[in-house]
């Protein structure tokens, strides 16, 4: 019973704006801003961001910003990145606070997403992101949300994920 609260509250809090019907014309190679949304739990797949970070933008010219997810409670007053957690989450689900707000008002080319579950919080700044084009894992939902959807099933980590993700997007890319 509770749960079904949770979520009408969480859908209730849910409404987009429809997008435009954006034409795609060669955006992957166009792309000057890209953000990354991710659970930066683990400090390992923190570091994982920072080397995918490099590889995205090797010249220095592109804009990627990231958000990360940490899983706890504690305050985020000495975390040097954008992050959010438990405490700038609301009971149902939907995430608030200065990072997460800045991260939805960004306007950008590519969003890549790197998580495991569709997590409530996820999916909410998923919908509300103003990307031109999403790509992820295949997650509960992603077929609704994003563009490009790559087969994970046997990745270990978050670098084997941002790279086979890296290898989908170069794939569709034209040259």
């Amino acid at each position: 019973m509770l749960e079904k609260l949770k979520e009408w509250f969480f859908y209730r809090d849910f409404k987009i704006q429809p997008k435009k019907d954006i034409i795609h014309k060669s955006i992957l190679n166009t792309e000057q801003t890209i953000c990354i949304l991710f659970d930066g739990t683990n400090e390992e797949d923190r570091k994982s961001i920072h080397r995918l970070k490099k590889i995205l933008n090797p010249l220095g010219n592109k804009s990627i910003k990231s958000l990360a997810f940490l899983n706890n409670s504690f305050p985020l007053d000495n975390v040097d990145y954008a992050a959010y957690n438990h405490k700038t989450i609301k009971w149902h689900g939907v995430p608030f606070g200065e990072k997460v707000e800045e991260f939805l008002n960004l306007h950008f080319d590519l969003l890549i997403v790197l998580c495991k579950n569709m997590l409530p919080h996820f999916e909410y700044i998923i919908a509300h992101s103003s990307a031109s084009f999403v790509v992820g894992p295949h997650l509960n939902k992603s077929e609704k949300y994003f563009n490009l959807i790559i087969e994970s099933e046997y990745t270990e980590n978050l670098f084997q994920l941002s790279q086979l993700i890296i290898k989908g997007i170069e794939k569709i890319s034209v040259k």
